[in-house]
């Protein structure tokens, strides 16, 4: 029992070691060849070395140079990473290797740093041009992404006669590595209008390929190079091609859609979108009580079911397209159908493509974020048409501890909005929670702007709030107390004055008990702000609480900060304005003067504004004393100056840059976010919905027609399947008429002895018969066989003719010879020549 169980611990040891070997073997041998370990010199070695597999290390030694970007001891730039730059001679000349994962390696190195050695690059042109005849079609898939990648004006020209060639190539790949070659063409700044134009005919045939693959790099082109067409003479015809090209393609790349990757998808959509803005008419909404009008028409209180929509056929095509997409993986896939479903279709439609969940779910805290940042801003912009769509999930916009600044912003300035009176309550506790527990006052500080914002609700909710800031301004200080007094100085003027002056009374009240109480610890800005909200209501109050304030005031005047001494005068010119106001004739207007105490305060503070330090407040002086002097006039324009109404301050949610963002606009913040879309085009310059009838187009420059979209007819007009091999099988044909034809199967018989004897004696007959035709084919063989052995000679002296021709072809380095596209006919005889041949022999 002893001995199978050490020959098992013995082979799993042996196993162990031999792993372990294994492993330091790998390693060391990737030490080796590490850029890293690897000195400059070693790695010239070995892209001078004449065995492949040395070229192939160093190209991978260069190579991770140029991704890890270590530093090296030798030949260091000044960011301290290893230059690969120095490389380039020793490996541009390995271009002509017959290697292809080292030519793959170099047409990469090449496109990165042709532009840098222009001269050196050029060398490998001719050997890149011959590379696109190659039968392999990765060679040339990546030899027309290096010819584009080289951004040297000089060897335009050939890049054009190589995507020429290239864009009716076979496979799908090379042509799909055309259509991005075309975009890095067309950018380049020294192109001609002539090369713009035969290069958008280009993307034009690629924009109908039959492969997905080709027609998503099509596309990701054609959105890069839409908005830079040059309004000159010669591209005015251009710009009006560029959305042309998609009439007769609209319906096919609808329902093209589902098969394009991720990316491809996004670019679809925003095309798409432009496209129906500019060529399809808007949406219509028909309301309950019969009235029809244009989707954008609607304001942000309609409720969803109180009407209907109506589309075009294109549009609805467009539309019902994106429904597949909404269960993608690809958050810009998400962005993009909200861009669009906002841009084309009301608030309805969006809630119907049940996106609301879906952008949801991109702003959870394990989404990244940018996507969160992204996904906020399509919100808001919807939250901004219509508060309906989000307003059960309010709950998801709360903030979380690891919030950034942005997100954060983002979410209480949607919060802000989606408030009402049925969660209002679960908004305030937990909006007043941000304020007093966020670590950062930024933070808190939009927690009291949007405190702000909700007070609109109701008048309930705004003298709620309103008492509320009151009771904090003793607590907070600093940025937040200066964010809570503007809150009160809009709460207050937002107020109903008329039906609400004992209301007013009382909150001016509460504010001068923070001014003349001593106790009260509140710096100048605050002070001021306060001093400035009494003086504007004080005739709310008929001047009964202004009075006391100035009075408390004056005492420690010369104390205070420039901005309260101004504010404190200002002050007490509002409560001049209102005495005077009330007094007719003067010899009551010179009592006053002499007698009122409201006038000697008023004359003792501009005494002392006089030797005031601040110049705005001795020249406020001087202007307030002339116009306050006791004439009529005077003090008419006085009061209009002192006691008009002044608005309301902006209760909004601020930039990184200070500036106030009014959210009263959605068409600013639908901009701010999105893209700049066009506006509806007038249904008057719309071409007929026949330009986008789908045609037959040809696949590929080749002589095979192919329809451009696919449907039932298709199948059953255009083609029939073929006869099936067994009899047993069901082809359509058979479907069509209706009942499938089935063969019946021969019913088994027992043989008797007598049967199957019989059955033996003849199939004897049958093999001798045959075997007397075999004799005589073989003697009409012998007869000719001194003909053929001559005409073999010929057949061999014609092909070695062919094939010195085909050489000499080669040698001479004609393209249209040497290519193996354009020579299959001349390949086929000689091949079938050749064949005939052996087979002779």
């Amino acid at each position: 029992m002893t001995q199978p169980f050490a020959k098992i611990s013995s082979m799993l040891e042996s196993a162990r070691d031999l792993t372990i070997e294994a492993a330091v073997s790998a390693s060391s041998r990737f030490a080796e060849t590490s850029p890293s370990v690897m000195g400059y010199q070693e790695v010239i070695k070995l892209l001078n070395s004449r065995n492949e597999r040395d070229i192939l290390s160093g190209m991978k030694c260069v190579m991770a140079s140029i991704s890890r970007g270590e530093s090296s001891t030798s030949g260091a730039d000044d960011n301290g990473t290893e230059d690969a730059l120095r490389y380039f001679g020793d490996v541009v000349k390995n271009i002509t290797c017959g290697n292809t994962v080292v030519k793959n390696l170099i047409l990469i190195y090449l496109t990165k740093y042709a532009e840098l050695e222009p001269d050196t690059a050029l060398l490998s042109i001719n050997t890149i041009q011959k590379s696109l005849n190659d039968k392999n079609p990765i060679t040339r898939y990546t030899s027309i992404r290096a010819m584009a990648g080289i951004k040297i004006s000089s060897i335009s020209p050939i890049t054009l006669l190589c995507i020429k060639r290239t864009v009716s190539d076979l496979h799908p790949d090379v042509r799909s590595a055309t259509a991005i070659a075309i975009g890095k063409l067309y950018g380049l700044e020294d192109i001609s209008s002539s090369t713009k134009k035969q290069l958008f005919e280009f993307l034009t045939k690629l924009l109908s390929d039959s492969n997905p693959i080709v027609v998503g790099s099509a596309l990701k082109t054609f959105y890069q190079i839409k908005d830079s067409v040059l309004t000159s003479s010669i591209s005015q015809s251009l710009e009006k091609k560029k959305w042309n090209v998609l009439h007769a393609s609209f319906r096919r790349l609808c329902r093209l859609l589902p098969t394009l990757d991720e990316w491809s998808q996004s670019f679809l959509i925003d095309i798409l979108t432009e496209y129906s803005r500019l060529f399809l008419p808007k949406p219509k909404i028909y309301r309950e009580g019969g009235e029809v009008s244009d989707y954008d028409q609607l304001s942000a209180q309609d409720n969803i079911d109180n009407y209907e929509v109506s589309m075009d056929a294109d549009l609805q095509l467009f539309i019902d397209s994106l429904k597949p997409l909404i269960y993608t993986n690809s958050e810009f896939v998400i962005l993009s159908i909200s861009k669009a479903l906002m841009s084309l279709a009301p608030p309805k439609t969006y809630q119907q493509m049940q996106l609301v969940p879906v952008t949801i779910r991109l702003i959870s805290p394990t989404s990244n974020f940018q996507v969160a940042y992204f996904a906020l801003q399509a919100i808001r912009s919807v939250v901004v048409q219509n508060r309906f769509i989000y307003e059960h999930y309010f709950k998801r916009f709360y903030i979380y501890p690891d919030d950034l600044p942005s997100i954060a912003q983002l979410k209480l300035e949607i919060l802000s909005m989606l408030a009402n009176e049925s969660n209002m309550p679960l908004i305030f506790e937990e909006l007043k929670s941000i304020v007093f527990n966020s670590n950062s006052n930024l933070i808190a500080k939009q927690a009291l702007v949007c405190i702000g914002r909700c007070s609109q609700i109701s008048d309930v909710w705004n003298q709620r709030i309103l008492k509320w800031c009151l009771k904090q301004i003793t607590k907070t200080e600093g940025l937040i107390l200066d964010e809570l007094l503007t809150s009160i100085r809009y709460l207050v003027q937002t107020k109903n004055h008329t039906t609400a002056n004992d209301s007013l009374a009382k909150t001016i009240y509460r504010l001068s008990l923070l001014i003349t109480n001593s106790d009260n610890k509140i710096d100048s800005e605050a002070k001021a702000s306060i001093i400035w909200i009494i003086g504007e209501f004080t005739n709310h109050t008929y001047n009964q609480i202004g009075p006391d304030v100035l009075r408390v005031l004056i005492p420690n005047f010369a104390n205070e900060a420039d901005i309260v001494r101004y504010q404190v005068l200002v002050l007490s010119a509002k409560i001049m304005a209102f005495e005077l106001e009330a007094i007719v004739g003067e010899n009551e207007i010179k009592y006053f003067f002499e007698e009122n105490i409201h006038a000697k305060m008023f004359s003792h503070i501009l005494q002392l504004c006089k030797y005031d330090n601040s110049y705005d407040t001795r020249d406020r002086a001087r202007m307030l004393s002339i116009l306050l002097s006791g004439q009529h006039h005077e003090s008419k324009l006085a009061t209009l100056f002192l006691q008009v109404p002044k608005n309301a301050p902006l209760i909004g949610f601020r930039n990184g840059d200070g500036k106030n963002t009014n959210l009263a606009n959605s068409s600013e913040i639908f901009q701010s976010y999105y893209k700049k879309i066009p506006d509806w085009a007038d249904p008057s310059g719309h071409p007929a919905a026949s330009v986008r009838k789908e045609i037959l187009s040809k696949l590929n420059g080749g002589n095979e027609n192919v329809v451009t979209s696919i449907s039932s007819q298709n199948f059953l007009s255009k083609s029939q399947s073929p006869i099936p091999i067994s009899e047993h099988a069901f082809s359509s044909k058979d479907f069509q008429s209706g009942v499938p034809k089935i063969t019946p199967k021969e019913t088994y018989r027992l043989q008797s002895l007598d049967d199957f004897f019989g059955n033996e004696d003849e199939e004897e007959e049958e093999s001798d018969e045959d075997d007397d035709e075999d004799d005589d084919d073989e003697d009409e063989e012998s007869d000719n066989s001194d003909e053929i052995e001559e005409s073999d000679e010929d057949e061999d002296d014609a092909v070695e003719e062919e094939d010195e021709g085909y050489g000499q072809a080669e040698v001479d380095g004609n393209p249209d010879e040497a290519n193996p596209t354009s020579s299959d006919s001349e390949d086929s005889d000689t091949d079938s020549s050749t064949t005939n041949h052996l087979l002779r022999k």
